[in-house]
């Protein structure tokens, strides 16, 4: 594989202690600042060298930190803590915070600092609507494009398949919590992407990644069609005109499209790529109810994104509280992000929205600007 692939960006072997002194830093560099009130860490399970760390920043309302400039830059962390950590962290207000669940229906946060917030549970009801939701921004965020682009250009970016797989992991469960019912068929991928991911440093099996990446690429869309198939056969989605919507999202790009197949969308993205042009995800027309639902509000994710949607739907869909609830979370979030000037993930899902003040932000839509 390795002659018929470019592997990049090869998992460093940092052990459990590297990671526990990362936390440690970014706590005691951070936790003084203005306004907040609490630092959490999402699931907190970590396969070392692997793993990134997913810290959660909750700043109490209405106040708004004048965090000092070096505070500011993710990116002023030595090398090995930038390398553990990944990403910058995620900004959120206390209310926010506490109706997560709107987001992440059944996701674990570990207190490492400050106010131990309670999170409001959510009805079943709600939970199954939270996780359809979660689901469908998944889909529309990642898949098939994960996994397409990289097998399409014979270029594998380790580290991040290898967190990407992961993610894959959970997007089945997720799926099988949503239609109550067990998928045996997958349950040995599931397996080899879990004991990949911790022999990784015994074994470098670059064969296997990237054979798992081909596969990711028909699980990916096996699971946008039991989506779709789930909202018809439960009318929680349905679709009354013939309409496509287009959605361009800045390297977020995606077609919805009326009587979707599968096996011709997933044909068409390839040779999209293939042929140099503009890329497109091709998924069903009954995912696009939910982002139009996401621009009707206030605020800057639903403004991003309803300048950027083509195209005129007529729709019922059943769980349109549940995506009000999740928007105003989104925008909240993108606000707060945007008066701290933070750079990368303002939202959990920001579908293309990037900060524009500030100048590791100017230089960071510079390169992203040249990168497309």
């Amino acid at each position: 594989m390795k002659e018929k692939y470019d592997f990049y960006n090869i998992p460093n072997n940092y052990g459990l202690e590297d990671y526990k002194d990362a936390v440690d830093y970014i706590v005691k560099r951070y936790c003084k600042l203005e306004g907040l009130i609490s630092i959490y860490i999402w699931g907190g399970q970590f396969t070392p060298g692997i793993s990134d760390l997913d810290i959660v920043f909750v700043f109490e309302n209405g106040k708004i930190p004048a965090m000092p400039f070096s505070k500011r830059i993710f990116y002023m962390m030595n090398k090995k803590y930038r390398y553990i950590a990944r990403h910058p962290f995620f900004y959120i207000d206390k209310i926010s915070f506490k109706n997560i669940r709107n987001i992440y229906p059944d996701a674990e946060f570990k207190l490492l600092y400050g106010e131990n917030i309670k999170i409001n549970k959510l009805s079943e009801r709600n939970a199954h609507f939270s996780r359809i939701a979660l689901m469908c921004d998944i889909i529309t965020r990642h898949y098939p494009r994960d996994f397409l682009e990289q097998e399409i250009a014979k270029s594998i970016n380790a580290r991040d398949m290898l967190l990407r797989l992961n993610s894959l992991r959970h997007s089945l469960k997720s799926m099988e919590l949503i239609k109550k019912e067990k998928n045996k068929r997958l349950a040995e991928k599931l397996n080899h992407i879990e004991l990949l991911r911790k022999n990784w440093f015994k074994s470098n099996n670059f064969d296997l990644l990237a054979s798992l990446n081909k596969d990711a690429i028909k699980i990916s869309m096996d699971i946008a069609e039991n989506l779709k198939n789930f909202l018809i056969d439960n009318n929680l989605v349905k679709i009354h005109t013939v309409n496509n919507i287009e959605y361009n999202g800045a390297r977020n790009n995606t077609l919805f499209i009326k009587n979707w197949d599968k096996e011709i969308s997933l044909n068409d993205m390839s040779g999209l790529i293939r042929n140099n042009k503009k890329f497109f995800s091709i998924l069903p027309i009954e995912f696009a109810p939910q982002l139009i639902e996401y621009s009707r509000y206030k605020g800057p994710i639903s403004s991003f994104i309803r300048d950027r949607l083509k195209g005129d739907l007529k729709y019922e869909i059943k769980y349109s509280s549940i995506i009000k609830k999740k928007a105003m979370i989104l925008n909240k979030q993108a606000e707060l992000a945007l008066k701290l000037r933070h750079s990368d993930f303002v939202a959990f899902f920001d579908f293309g929205y990037r900060n524009k003040p500030g100048i590791n932000n100017f230089l960071l839509n510079i390169a992203r600007g040249l990168r497309d």
